[in-house]
Formats: structure tokens, sequence, C-alpha cells
């Protein structure tokens, strides 16, 4: 079989995705009760105390777990309605900051399977995560779980480095006169569960073609963002101007979501017999997306969807806004940095066959613009990539260091 640049591809064997992620969930599983250290890199944050933690590999989309550090406790964001605890921000954004894409060894210490969650150490090179963020005062500590064992092995020197924290007066623990207080984001209704009110409109008119900075929550496709636009944290979603990447299709409510609940004192150690507190906007959209009904995401969906995490998901990025459509989505163009300098999402989406050209957005953009993309579709479909090939190879598990 003659493999096809993979947006354009007609594939043959249209059951290898499907293979491939059955595979994967077998090889999820198998990790599940992992005692030994594995490796990975960090894909995202979603709070001051959890990391989403990949398979190191390049060759396909591996598979990755969510590791809430072992008996700490960070603030937690707002949620739909309410309000930052204080610090909680900083206190995420220092985590993401730390290990954003970065290489790690971790281990899981011990689960909570009421909750469904793992509980684990986690190593930047030899560097405890834990306790770089006790040291600074970013999270607290919580001696004792539920269950005899359901604590950090690192407890002591955690509990040590937190009083330590506390005395210098470091992150949360700040005795500066309105620290607290000024540590609260000032949120707009967008970034709480309410766009109603959002003038997508009037933010275009204001800031159409410079340059925005902003951080990605959430990659719903290939193409299509969930971001906060600094410094206001609107929480809109962008669609990547000039391209369309492959359909997610539809999900099922129960579809995993990157950002987790943010996690509390009954999170991490202990389940709780009350009502959880309601998802954050995030996780609300999120679970939007989905219906009743599932319909499969089309060939090479998740290929685009993890090409885009891997770069931008939890990242700083560049956004230039280049249109509104008519449910007031924003379209812009998306760049965010590759060493000393800044890449094209489209532009790098269609290079690699993982997204088309689409002239309906792209006739929002600048004529150079269009005319790179353009080239770039042509010469992708001309230059074939064994991307099916790499699909065929068996399954990464997260590597052992045991």
């Amino acid at each position: 079989m003659s493999t096809k640049h993979s947006y354009y591809c007609v594939m043959e064997d249209v059951n290898i995705s499907s293979c491939f992620f059955r595979s994967l969930a077998v090889e999820m599983a198998s990790t599940a009760g992992a005692t030994g250290w594995l490796r990975g890199r960090v894909k995202a944050v979603p709070s001051g105390d959890s990391l989403v933690i990949m398979g190191s590999t390049k060759a396909e989309i591996p598979p990755e777990k969510t590791i809430t550090l072992s008996s700490l406790i960070a603030p937690r964001l707002a949620r739909r309605g309410g309000v930052d605890e204080p610090f909680a921000w900083e206190s995420r954004e220092y985590l993401r900051n730390l290990c954003i894409g970065k290489d790690v060894t971790f281990r899981v210490d011990y689960t909570v399977s009421s909750i469904g969650r793992e509980f684990g150490s986690v190593f930047l090179g030899d560097k405890n995560v834990s306790l770089l963020v006790v040291a600074d005062g970013w999270a607290k500590v919580r001696e004792q779980g539920q269950q005899k064992g359901d604590a950090s092995p690192f407890l002591a020197e955690l509990l040590r480095l937190e009083e330590q924290a506390k005395q210098q007066g470091l992150g949360r623990w700040s005795r500066a006169p309105g620290a607290s207080e000024a540590s609260i984001r000032n949120l707009p209704p967008s970034a709480i569960g309410d766009s109603s009110n959002f003038d997508a409109m009037g933010l275009l008119a204001s800031n159409k073609g410079s340059p925005m900075q902003a951080i990605v929550e959430q990659v719903r496709d290939g193409s299509t963002l969930r971001v906060y636009l600094l410094p206001d944290f609107q929480f809109v979603q962008v669609f990547v101007a000039g391209i369309q990447a492959p359909s997610m299709g539809r999900r099922a409510p129960s579809e995993t979501i990157v950002i987790p609940e943010i996690s509390s004192d009954e999170l991490n150690g202990e389940a709780s017999t009350e009502a959880h507190a309601p998802l954050t906007s995030a996780q609300r959209l999120a679970a939007s997306a989905g219906s009743t009904t599932e319909v499969a995401p089309d060939p090479f969906g998740r290929e685009a969807k993890h090409f885009t995490e891997i770069r931008v998901l939890n990242r700083d990025v560049r956004i230039v806004l280049e249109g509104v459509d008519k449910f007031s989505n924003l379209i812009g163009s998306v760049y965010y940095p590759d060493g000393e300098s800044a890449k094209d999402l489209a532009l790098e989406l269609i290079e690699n066959g993982l997204a088309k050209y689409v002239e309906w957005s792209a006739s929002l953009m600048e004529d150079e613009a269009k005319r790179r993309l353009k080239s770039a579709e042509l010469q992708a479909k001309k230059d074939p990539v064994e991307v099916l090939d790499q699909l065929r190879s068996s399954c990464y598990k997260f590597q052992s260091n045991s």
C-alpha cells in the first residue's frame, strides 16, 4: 500500500486508527497500578498540584496519565460563578512555567479509586517537583490520607519545607498587606461560564492585526483552541485562520477533558460524601461539545489534535485576530515559541498534512499569509509522509527506570 500525506490520504484500512487506540487503552491499563519509576513529558498543568504526563515518543500518540502531587493541596481556581482562592493563579502558573513541555520521571505513590485519581511523586531532572512547590510556598501539605500509606514518601521533608516557607512568608504564606486580596484575579464573565455578553466584534475592532498574549487552556481539535486572552482573562474560542483540521467528531458527555476538577482537601487522599463543586468554565465548555450520539473522529483527527496539543496546550502564544464568524467565534493566526523563533501553527499543520486550506477564513488574512498557506498545501500533497507506517508500529509504553 502506498502511503499518502496524512490529511490527503484515501485510507485503505480505516480500522488502523481504532485498532491503535484500543491497543493504547490496554497499555494504559497495564501501567495504571505501576509502582516503579516511569519517564514521560508534561503535556498540561491543570492546577498548582496536578500534571498531565504523556509517554515521551515522537512516533505515535502516546498514552498519558494525570498525576496529582502526593500530599499537596494547591489553592483552587475559580469555578462557574465563583472566584479564585487566594494565590490559586500564581500557584498554577508556578507549576506550569516549571514543568510544561519538560521531560520528567514520576511514580504513582497511591491511588484513590473512589475518585479515580492517581497521586505521585514527580522529578524534573534531580529535583523533586513537590519539594520545589512547597519550598516556594505555592501549596500546603496534607499530612495523612484516608488510608495508611496515602501520603508522599517525602512527607517529612515536605513538612519541613512548608514550615520554612511559612516563616519566610513565601507564596501563599505571604504576610505583605493586601497580598492575599491582590492575588485573586478580577475575572470577566466569560472566564466563569457566562459568555452571553462577550463583545467579540468590539475585541476585534480594538485589536485587529495586533498580537495578543494568550495561554491555551484547551485544544478542541487541531485548529480550534480555547484560550485566556491576557491580561484581562477573557476566556474565548479561537479558530485558527486559513485552515481546517480533521474533525474530532461528536463525543458523549463523559469524554475526558484535559482540565480536570481542581484539587481540594477531599481529592488529595480522602473521598468525600459531599457533592463535588461545579465544573470550571473550561470544563463546562469542553463538556458542552459532547453529544449523546457519538460520531467517530475523521481520519487523522486525533493526530492533528495531538500535534497541536504538544505545541500549544498550556503554552504562552501570540494570537493575531483576523475576524469573527456569525457565532462570535474569533478567527486568528496563532504563533507559538520554538526556541528563539516563533512558528505559525496554521502553516505547521498544513506542512505536516494535518489540516487543509480553507478560503472562508483565509479571505480575512493578508495576501502574503494566504499565499504561504496555499503553497504549503500544494507541497504537502506532492510529498507523502510515512504517517501510516508510524501508526502501525507497536504501542509505546511509559519508559521504566526500574
